[in-house]
């Protein structure tokens, strides 16, 4: 005989969990920045770098990077910003974990606070999110066909699993040039720059991923002419690119995630040669994770009327697809602003979303999070004071999934489609977004796969003692291969016998065995 076997890669997920982290940090204004007067706006985004799993944890190294916007003299509307990175590293306890295992990682920047210690030096508080996955990564050879079997009656089957295919991470450049509105006037100096990505999709194709979105910009600067106010404007920039991939086909799952790392916007001139055009350049990381359907055929047993053959067995779980979807939330929310400030005009509003907590229901998977929306805007004071606050909007949902049950393993990834801040009155507003969490669940299921078959002289006393001619009674559980197997006969052979047309036979139905 000659076995026949195939690698099968399974994934057994370990551990799902969601903890937080604080990063404190004190920030030096360095001296070709101007003195701090009052801080206006900060936004920061986590980068992970390196994760490396170890036993009953895992160590993560990444940074916090920041941007922060301060008014350096109120008088002369002057601005100045400054921005850097703070490194960190965390070691985050999973019971279980091994240092074969693969932890996968998304980090969210829950909270983030800045305030001045003095005019050349401020301090940085920081929440940051881990959402994570622990899976322990199980590789063995399976028996799928016996060559030169002889005589032997072998079984064979089918399974039908969903396996991890692909999973790595690519780094992603994306560079758009794109013209200022032409309402406003040419750029003479820029205050502010922002990007966020709404939207974002990867598509599984044959041989590459398509990846689109669009970038949400916001632009704050002055113009050339002096006695003009502070300028800005918002704008919508979509993109769309491949990230070529030898091993992706359209007939893929794509579970996969886009990670903006870092962008600058550069201002460059027209054609006529006036500073209104923008050059967009968005560094991302592409975490790529393929699901393939596959149909694979395996041994299930063999037995010999002259030999003993016994299967050398191996239980795993494998992964069916239950769910891919796209679930909506529609945010709805009337928020007070800060007493302070009086509300003159909402100028740009961005948003974070966090997902608190996930639980398994009986129908689905329960959702709560919170979604942080910045809100940049003037106020009514005389020179119209530029402000911003952010505002926390809890959410919550039930996803739902059929089939659901204790063995469901699920990944949750939100992003934001769009976000909006409409004033309402002199200090409210009311806060619009659309949220969407990308949802894959996978039912785990038990299975027995055949690694090797030990050959063996028969057991001839056993066989000796069985009666020339048995009348069977067939039980719940009975198999015309599992009677023929035990009794040392075929299933050929029973059905020539008792005239049964195919291996369909039900419990109380009565069998004549003969002795080979």
């Amino acid at each position: 005989m000659e076995f026949i076997k195939k690698q099968i890669t399974n994934y057994t997920w370990k551990v799902k969990n969601v903890m937080q982290f604080t990063l404190d940090d004190t920030i030096n204004i360095s001296e070709n920045l101007l003195d701090i007067e009052r801080l206006v706006l900060v936004k920061g985004n986590v980068v992970i770098e390196e994760v490396t799993p170890m036993v009953d944890r895992f160590q993560i190294k990444g940074s916090l990077n920041y941007q922060i916007l301060y008014m350096a003299d109120e008088e002369s509307n002057t601005f100045d910003s400054v921005s850097g990175k703070v490194p960190f590293v965390e070691y985050i306890n999973a019971d279980g974990t091994k240092e074969t295992d693969y932890v996968e990682v998304h980090a969210s920047l829950n909270d983030i606070t800045v305030t001045m210690l003095h005019s050349r030096k401020l301090s940085l508080k920081a929440l940051i999110g881990i959402d994570y996955q622990v899976k322990e990564k199980d590789e063995f050879m399976a028996l799928t066909a016996i060559e030169d079997a002889g005589e032997a009656e072998v079984l064979e089957g089918t399974i039908s699993m969903m396996s991890l295919k692909l999973q790595n991470k690519q780094p992603l450049s994306i560079v758009e040039d794109v013209d200022i509105p032409a309402n406003k006037p040419d750029i003479y100096q820029v205050i502010w720059k922002n990007i966020s990505v709404i939207n974002p999709q990867i598509k599984a194709c044959d041989g590459y991923l398509l990846v689109s979105g669009s970038f949400s910009i916001f632009l704050l600067y002055n113009a050339e002419e002096q006695d003009m106010p502070v300028q800005y404007f918002t704008m919508e920039v979509p993109f769309e690119k491949r990230v070529d991939e030898q091993m992706s086909s359209a007939d893929m799952i794509s579970g996969s995630a886009l990670n903006l790392d870092q962008y600058h916007i550069a201002v460059i001139a027209d054609d006529r040669g006036n500073d209104r055009k923008l050059e967009i350049s968005a560094d991302f990381t592409v975490e790529i994770k393929l699901y393939g359907q596959e149909d694979m055929k395996l041994v299930r047993d063999a037995y010999s009327t002259d030999v003993m053959i016994e299967p050398e067995w191996k239980e795993f779980s494998l992964l069916r697809l239950l769910m891919r979807n796209c679930a909506k939330i529609r945010v709805l929310e009337t928020v007070e602003m800060p007493k302070k400030n009086s509300l003159l005009q909402v100028c740009y509003t961005e948003g974070m979303v966090s997902i608190d907590e996930t639980k398994k229901t009986p129908q689905g998977i329960s959702v709560t999070g919170v979604l942080a929306a910045q809100v940049i805007y003037l106020t009514k004071d005389e020179n119209g004071s530029l402000a911003s606050t952010t505002l926390d909007v809890p959410f919550d949902c039930e996803i739902e999934v059929a089939g659901m049950n204790k063995d469901v393993t699920y990944s949750i990834v939100p992003h934001i489609d769009q976000i909006q801040a409409v004033q309402l009155s002199d200090n409210s507003i009311e806060i619009k977004a659309e949220i969407s969490l990308e949802v894959l669940a996978f039912s785990n299921e038990n299975e027995k796969a055949v690694l090797n078959m030990a050959v063996k002289p028969i057991d001839s006393d056993a066989k000796l003692k069985l009666p020339g001619i048995t009348c069977y009674i067939v039980k719940p559980g009975d198999t015309l291969w599992s009677i023929a197997k035990r009794y040392y006969t075929t299933v050929k052979r029973l059905r020539e016998i008792n005239g049964i047309e195919n291996d369909t036979i039900y419990p109380g139905d009565k069998l004549i065995i003969l002795k080979e």
